[in-house]
């Protein structure tokens, strides 16, 4: 299924119903169509468009889950759709015989093949295009576990150092070695993918030395390598936003929220952001990311502001830190797939990142202007009372902050280039007189298997009594028939299943069937079981295991949970914490209710006389702001590095 399109002159689309192709992009909210039917030219606009699929609906490829698919089958997707990319990129008249030849050559296929590969890219250009279909004879040869150790002992001492050999000398040797051991021999393909999982920053440190890779992979200071275009790199980061908010049942204090955010290099445009009254995760950031890359107008109808936020797209690469909820298998196969590269800076170069610091210090500058901000340290504070000043809620906040974006920072000339960040996007997109643009972009067509992608999957055998994750039972009749199925690689062991869930919300799981090639909702196996968060759930396992209780099952659990409310119901007019923990339980609420239309907030006057007094520009701001010192963190946000100057 093709999960992404590219908006571009020639290409078919639908609205309400009716096949159109489009004639030209207007800007970046409409564009011009031609409506097959009748003939009749109109503008439409780009939210309202959906991906044409009379033609996918004829034949359409089989789904495939992101979290299933082996190490190995995955680096060679990805390989290939490199390979291809660049032939597709090279167009059909600068691409040659040879060059295809070539291709074909390296990855064992024909000709035909590689064509077909290119036709198949242009239709849908995520790594699920080239991961391979399932097998008929699945399971009846594998590479022994035995050959591994001596391809990589081979590689190292024939490649990874500066007098490097060839695949050939490596092959002879693995040949020679598992001759001696009575085994089967890998084939040059295979030991040309295994070199390939090596990162070329590794590869190069290996031959050249450290002081080398580090020259040639690590950016210097001053224009982020790469960004020549909007959407070439975002940068997303988190940070404690320097204010207390006030919970929404008696509006008194309850402490900072996280801000995420994801910053385009190239315009410096916010492409989205999230607040979060929890920790850094990998769910903030999925969240993030979709409020990015998605179109906005719904969610800023929802929030009753009438300005447009033209700003998202698939880019081309997200750049992070090192932080825990950026690495791992889940974020960086959902990015993988959308041919999206997520690339780390390393720990302790903090001017690899510098364009998303510089922002955050001009939001905590204009935070510092609104009623309850905590300033970036003690010094700047003197004896203001933060917590007594404080009127927003956590909605009320996201509503501010997002009035500042679109009619203030948008708005205004960056001195950093020379024009506002929306101008400069728009430009890019669209080109000048002058300069041309990207002139296309490039639209997730389904956001619900977006936001999926993004979840934490589990490998689960299925029982009796269904799945069990987290001290939890999860059963619908849809598992009935996988109990104790054997797994079809090796029959002797039971099959394992793909699970994943979403942290907001662990009342449902979501199956990976491999049958139907789609996800089924999985409940409680107790029906009558609350909703409840994975924050709620590891809170009680913890709280008992700190007691001695190493026997932790799902009555206790949910017994906890409803006592902790009940706890926090009654301490909360009383206790910070106890505020803040009902409002983290609301705010999960809010996230769990879907398809519901927002009313806009009633505010206190204070955000509706807001105005903008500040007319420095983002690299005028000076260091010192928009940084916390390290006394000033409170507990929920005392495992995030805070930025410094």
């Amino acid at each position: 299924m093709n999960t992404i399109f590219k908006l571009k002159p020639g290409i078919f689309v639908r609205h309400q119903g009716e096949r159109y192709i489009v004639v030209s992009l207007i800007d970046l909210e409409s564009v011009l169509c031609r409506k097959l039917s009748s003939r009749e030219t109109t503008k439409l606009l780009i939210v309202e468009l959906e991906r044409d699929s009379e033609k996918a609906s004829k034949k359409r490829k089989e789904k495939i889950d992101l979290g299933a698919v082996n190490s190995e089958e995955w680096s060679l997707a990805t390989k290939q759709m490199a390979q291809v990319k660049a032939l597709f990129e090279m167009g059909r008249r600068q691409k040659t015989r040879e060059e295809v030849e070539k291709i074909a050559k390296e990855f064992d296929r024909s000709l035909p093949t590689i064509y077909r590969w290119i036709a198949k890219f242009e239709k849908d250009s995520t790594v699920r295009t080239f991961l391979k279909e399932e097998r008929i004879d699945k399971g009846s040869s594998r590479l022994v576990p035995e050959v591994e150790p001596i391809i990589a002992e081979a590689m190292k001492r024939l490649l990874m150092k500066q007098e490097f050999g060839t695949f050939g000398d490596v092959y002879l040797e693995v040949k020679q070695a598992c001759i001696k051991q009575n085994i089967k021999a890998p084939s040059v393909s295979t030991i040309r993918n295994r070199f390939s999982q090596i990162s070329e920053k590794e590869r190069v440190s290996s031959r050249q030395g450290k002081k080398a890779s580090k020259q040639r992979f690590m950016p210097t200071l001053g224009e982020f390598p790469g960004a020549e275009h909007p959407l070439d790199v975002i940068q997303i980061d988190h940070t404690p936003a320097d204010i207390i908010i006030v919970d929404d049942v008696y509006r008194k204090p309850i402490g900072r929220p996280t801000l995420t955010i994801a910053i385009d290099v190239n315009s410096r445009v916010l492409m989205g952001f999230n607040l979060w009254l929890d920790a850094p995760s990998v769910a903030s950031t999925g969240l993030c990311l979709m409020h990015a890359l998605m179109p906005k107008d719904k969610w800023l109808k929802g929030l009753g502001i009438d300005i447009s936020w033209p700003c998202y797209g698939r880019p081309r690469k997200i750049h992070t830190d090192n932080a825990k909820e950026f690495r791992g298998t889940v974020l960086g196969r959902a990015c993988e797939n959308y041919g999206i590269d997520l690339e780390q800076r390393p720990r302790g170069s903090p001017k690899h990142g510098g364009t998303v610091e510089r922002s955050f210090r001009t939001y905590m500058r204009k935070i510092h202007a609104a009623p309850g901000t905590t300033f970036s340290n003690v010094k700047s504070k003197f004896e203001y009372d933060s917590e007594g000043k404080a009127i927003f809620t956590l909605k009320e906040f996201e509503y501010w902050f997002t009035l500042y974006i679109t009619k203030i920072y948008h708005q205004k000339k960056h001195s950093g280039i020379n024009t506002t960040p929306l101008a400069r996007f728009q430009e890019g997109i669209g080109g000048t007189d002058d300069k041309p643009g990207i002139g296309e972009l490039e639209i997730f067509a389904d956001p619900e298997t977006f936001r999926i992608d993004f979840l934490p999957f589990y490998e689960r055998t299925v029982q009796r009594y269904g799945v069990l994750i987290d001290h939890i039972y999860y059963f619908d009749d849809v598992l009935r028939m996988r109990v104790d199925e054997p797994d079809p690689e090796n029959p002797k062991n039971a099959r394992k299943f793909i699970f994943r869930r979403d942290p907001v919300d662990v009342s449902v799981i979501y199956f990976w069937d491999p049958d139907s090639k789609n996800y089924r909702e999985i409940p409680y196996a107790h029906l009558g079981r609350p909703p409840a968060s994975l924050w709620e759930v590891r809170t009680i396992v913890r709280e008992q295991n700190a007691k001695g209780n190493s026997q932790v099952d799902e009555n206790i659990i949910f017994e906890g949970i409803l006592e902790m409310r009940e706890v926090e119901r009654l301490a909360a007019e009383k206790k910070k914490t106890a505020r803040r923990n009902q409002q983290k339980r609301q705010d999960h609420e809010d996230k769990r209710k879907k398809n519901v239309t927002a009313k806009k907030m009633q505010l206190p006057t204070a955000i509706l006389d807001y105005q903008d007094n500040s007319n420095s520009s983002e690299d005028s701001v000076s260091s010192s702001d928009g940084f916390l010192d390290e006394d000033d963190l409170i507990l929920p946000f005392e495992d995030i590095v805070v930025n410094r100057s």
